[in-house]
C-alpha cells in the first residue's frame, strides 16, 4: 500500500451515526479521514552513563573484570584501577548472533586456564570466552529441563572444572562440565536446608565448597563440590550479621577464609568467616566514598585481598581494603548519563495541559521531559525504592484531569504519580502475584478523560484500575484472556480500552467495566499487515496504531481490524525505526520511543 492511506466510511466510524460518549470524550468525525505520515523530527538521542557496573571477577593474572551491563561490554582493570587497553574494553560482543551475548551479567573464571564464563541471562545461556576475550562456546536455552534455564544469573567454576550456575527463577543450582553437559541440579523452592528462594551470588572457597546467596531466605547456603548441603547462616534484619534484603554478590578470600556478602537493601557489605561468624560490615546509602545507591551488585577479591564492589546505580566500581576502608573508585568522578539523552527509552507521552513530552529513560532509571519542540527541560529519578527512585520505569502517561505524569515502576511493582513538573504525589502497589494492588511486571499505563488509570499487570495477566489519586478500584482479565498484556490505550471516541498482547500477537477491545468487546482479526507474523510481538498501542478517532517491535515499524488498522498501512521500517537514519516500543498520538502526530536508536521519532500523520 502506498504511503498515503485512505480509510473509507464503511471501514471506519459510519458518518452521521450518533455515539453515546462518556464525559470529556471527543465526538466522532462526520466522515472518514485519511493519513499521509511524514517524518518530522527527533527528540533526544543516546545518553549512556560511563559505567553500569554489575558482574565482577578476578583473572588469574590479577586483573579485574567488570561487567558494564547497560553498555553491553566487559571492562578490564589493573589492581591499581587503571584500565587495561583502550578504554579498558575487554569483551564487546553484544548482538543477536549465535556467538554473541545480549547483556553481560554474572562473571566467573576457570582456575585451570583463565577462561571467562558469562551468565548471558537474557539469552538463557552460559557463554565462554578465553582469558584474552575470544569467544569459545555457549550452551543453554529457555526452559526447566536439562541444559535449560529460566534466569541464569551467576556462574562459577571449581578446580575440577565443574561449572555451577544459579538459575534464579528456577530456584536451583545447575552443575555441568566445561562444555555444558549437565551433571545434576540441586535445590528447590523452600526454606528447609538444601532448599532456596531466588539464588543470586555464587562463590567457592579453597576446598571447592560452594557458597550461595539465598536471597529469598535472607541467608547463605553452603554445599560441597558434589552439591550436598553443608550448612547455612543468616537471618532477616538490620542488626549486625543480618541481611535487610535484595542480597546480591558474594566473594571468598581463599587465603584468609573470609566471606564478603553484598546486602543490597542495606547498602552494605557484610564480612564473615567460612563458618558464618560475623566479623564486620561497612557501607550506607549515598554516593560518597564507601556508600551505595540501591546497594552494590557483584563483588570480587583481588590478589592483594582488597574487595571490589560493583556500584551500578552510582555508575562506578569501588575498591575497599579487607576492613572496609574506601581505597578508590572508577571512574572518578562517576559519569552519569547526560541530561536529555537516553538508554533504551521505552515510552513517550504528551501532556494534555501544555504539550510537554515525557520519556521513560528506562535503563537510566529516570523520567525526562522536553518541550514539544524537543528542548530538554527536566529530569528526575535514579535506581532504588524511594519516592524519586525507580527500578526500571517502563511507561509514562499523562492524566488529562490535572496534568500529572503516571508511571509504571515495573520491578518495584508499583504505580507512581508526579506533577507536570516532576514533584512526587503518590505511589500505589507492591510486587507480588496476589490480589488487587499487587503487580508483577506492570508494563503500560493509560488514563481516561475522567482520570481513571488502567495498568497492564503483565505477568499477572490482568488489568488493574486505579482512580486519579491512586486508590485501587478493581481488576479484570485472566490467563484465559491474556498471556502478556503489554500496551493499553483509551479510545478517544467511545472511552473503551485497547490492549496489545505481545505474546498472543493479539489486539483486544474492552469496556471500562472489564467486558471483552472484540478481538481484532489481525494476522500474526512479520508481513506488513500482521503483528508479531507488539508493544505500545495508541488510538485516534478512527484508527489503531500498534508498535510492532520485531518488524521495527508501526502498523495501522481500522477499529474493525482492517489493515491500513505500515509506518517506517528498520533503520538508523531519521524516518526509520529500530525497536519501537511505546507510542503516543496527539493532535495529529505520532510519537515513537525507539529503544534501539535511543530517541523519540515524531511523524506528522497529515490527517485529512
Amino acid at each position: 500500500m502506498s504511503l498515503r492511506a485512505r480509510i473509507t466510511t464503511s471501514l471506519g466510524v459510519s458518518a452521521g451515526v450518533a455515539l453515546a460518549l462518556g464525559p470529556g470524550l471527543a465526538a466522532a468525525p462526520a466522515s472518514a479521514t485519511t493519513i499521509s505520515p511524514v517524518f518530522e523530527r527527533t527528540i533526544g538521542g543516546p545518553g549512556h552513563a560511563g559505567l553500569y557496573a554489575w558482574g565482577m571477577a578476578t583473572q588469574l593474572d590479577g586483573t579485574i573484570l567488570v561487567g558494564d551491563y547497560w553498555n553491553y561490554r566487559v571492562l578490564r582493570f589493573n589492581a591499581d584501577g587503571t584500565p587495561v587497553g583502550p578504554g579498558g574494553v575487554f569483551i564487546k560482543n553484544n548482538g543477536n548472533g549465535a556467538n554473541q551475548y545480549y547483556t553481560p551479567y554474572g562473571l566467573g573464571i576457570d582456575p585451570s586456564n583463565g577462561d571467562v564464563y558469562m551468565a548471558d541471562t537474557d539469552k538463557y545461556q552460559i557463554d565462554v570466552y578465553s582469558k584474552d576475550g575470544a569467544f569459545l562456546r555457549s550452551w543453554g536455552a529457555k526452559g526447566t529441563g536439562p541444559g535449560k534455564f529460566l534466569y541464569p544469573s551467576r556462574v562459577v567454576v571449581n578446580s575440577l572444572g565443574t561449572v555451577f550456575t544459579a538459575d534464579t527463577w528456577d530456584h536451583n543450582i545447575v552443575m555441568s562440565d566445561r562444555n555444558g553437559t549437565e551433571i545434576q541440579q540441586f535445590g528447590t523452592w523452600g526454606v528447609a536446608n538444601g532448599q532456596m528462594k531466588s539464588p543470586h551470588g555464587l562463590a567457592l572457597d579453597a576446598s571447592d565448597n560452594l557458597y550461595v546467596v539465598d536471597t529469598g531466605n535472607w541467608r547463605i547456603d553452603v554445599f560441597d563440590k558434589n552439591g550436598a548441603f553443608v550448612r547455612t547462616w543468616g537471618t532477616k534484619g538490620s542488626k549486625l550479621g543480618q541481611f535487610q534484603g535484595d542480597m546480591r554478590g558474594i566473594a571468598v578470600d581463599k587465603v584468609n577464609g573470609w566471606v564478603y556478602v553484598v546486602d543490597g537493601e542495606g547498602n552494605r557489605v557484610n564480612k564473615y568467616d567460612l563458618m558464618g561468624n560475623f566479623i564486620t560490615r561497612w557501607g550506607s546509602l549515598g554516593s560518597g566514598p564507601g556508600q551505595f545507591a540501591d546497594g552494590g551488585r557483584e563483588v570480587t577479591v583481588d590478589q592483594q585481598g582488597n574487595v571490589w564492589v560493583a556500584d551500578m546505580p552510582n555508575f562506578r566500581v569501588q575498591k575497599f581494603s579487607p576492613t572496609g576502608a574506601a581505597l578508590m573508585q572508577y571512574p572518578n568522578p562517576a559519569q552519569p548519563p547526560v541530561p536529555g539523552g537516553f538508554n533504551a527509552p521505552r515510552s513517550v507521552a504528551v501532556n494534555a495541559t501544555d504539550g510537554t513530552v515525557a520519556v521513560s529513560d528506562t535503563y537510566n532509571w529516570r523520567i525526562e521531559t522536553f518541550t514539544n519542540a524537543g528542548t530538554f527541560t527536566k529530569e528526575w529519578g535514579g535506581r532504588g525504592r524511594g519516592p524519586y527512585l525507580f527500578n526500571y520505569a517502563r511507561t509514562v502517561a499523562s492524566n488529562p484531569v490535572n496534568g500529572d505524569w503516571i508511571i509504571t515502576d515495573t520491578d518495584n511493582g508499583r504505580i507512581a504519580a508526579y506533577t507536570k513538573d516532576g514533584v512526587y504525589k503518590w505511589s500505589t502497589g507492591t510486587a507480588g502475584k496476589g490480589g488487587l494492588g499487587q503487580f508483577r511486571n506492570p508494563q503500560s499505563v493509560t488514563v481516561a478523560p475522567d482520570g481513571t488509570i488502567y495498568v497492564t499487570d503483565s505477568n499477572n495477566q490482568r488489568i488493574q484500575v486505579l482512580d486519579s489519586n491512586g486508590n485501587l478500584l478493581r481488576m479484570f482479565g485472566s490467563a484465559t484472556d491474556f498471556v502478556y498484556p503489554r500496551g493499553i490505550t483509551v479510545d478517544p471516541v467511545d472511552g473503551t480500552l485497547w490492549v496489545s498482547d505481545s505474546a498472543k500477537d493479539q489486539i483486544t477491545n474492552w469496556s471500562t467495566a472489564g467486558v471483552k468487546l472484540k478481538t481484532l482479526p489481525i494476522a500474526k507474523g512479520t508481513a506488513d499487515n500482521a503483528i508479531s510481538g507488539s508493544f505500545g498501542i495508541a488510538a485516534d478517532a478512527e484508527r489503531i496504531y500498534v508498535a510492532d517491535t520485531p518488524t521495527h515499524s508501526v502498523k495501522v488498522y481500522t477499529k474493525a481490524g482492517v489493515f491500513v498501512m505500515k509506518i517506517a521500517q528498520r533503520g538508523t537514519v531519521k524516518g526509520k525505526l529500530l525497536i519501537p516500543d511505546g507510542i503516543a498520538v496527539d493532535k495529529g502526530k505520532l510519537y515513537v520511543a525507539e529503544e534501539g536508536n535511543e530517541r523519540i521519532s515524531v511523524f506528522n500523520l497529515n490527517v485529512k
